[in-house]
């Protein structure tokens, strides 16, 4: 009988990306931010995204060629705040992050993406604070995504009462390499 991710002693995130590696598409996107709730409530549980994740949402999405893109919603709690009660810029980073990463889950398949790669850079440029109990729209594209290396762009914006997207106030480029075996070793 085959072990578990967990079982196996894999990192949490790793062993995630193992359970979720049957999901395609957006229902990959899903599953990695409907991750067990319980996980994040766990006062042990030291995850860097325990704090972020619960409180990312998908929108809407496209995976039409040539750059898919998925639009997701968030809203700052004091948790996500600096010393003013704005967005912590880390925080901003961090959500560029995730975000851009999981929209690279409407593309993978074995030994292309599958396992999202790894950062080579992650370029944000914060225009405008974003204060606590602020609602945005976080719309991540697909520049480029080749065998070895992906070019994403990222951009959150205020959120009206009608639910319209207001003005800039974040953007991000990230660079990401790809780290999948080949597909015949998976």
């Amino acid at each position: 009988m085959s072990k578990s991710p967990e079982e196996k002693g894999l990192p949490s995130g790793l062993a995630h990306l193992e359970n979720t590696k049957s999901f395609e598409g957006i229902e990959k996107v899903k599953a990695f931010l409907e991750w067990d709730p319980e996980i994040y409530k766990d006062p042990k549980n030291h995850e860097w995204m325990s704090a972020i994740t619960p409180y990312i949402s998908i929108l809407s999405y496209s995976s039409s060629l040539p750059h898919p893109s998925i639009t997701f919603k968030f809203t700052v709690h004091p948790i996500h705040s600096n010393g003013l009660n704005n967005l912590h810029g880390g925080c901003a980073s961090t959500i560029f992050d995730a975000c851009t990463t999981m929209v690279l889950h409407l593309i993978s398949k074995p030994g292309f993406w599958q396992y999202s790669g790894v950062s080579r850079t992650l370029n944000v440029t914060y225009l405008r604070p974003v204060p606590v109990g602020t609602t945005v729209h976080i719309k991540c594209d697909i520049l480029h995504a080749g065998r070895n290396l992906c070019a994403l762009r990222g951009e959150m914006r205020s959120v009206d009462e009608d639910g319209r997207d207001g003005p800039l106030l974040v953007v991000c480029e990230h660079g990401k390499a790809n780290t999948d075996p080949p597909a015949e070793k998976l």
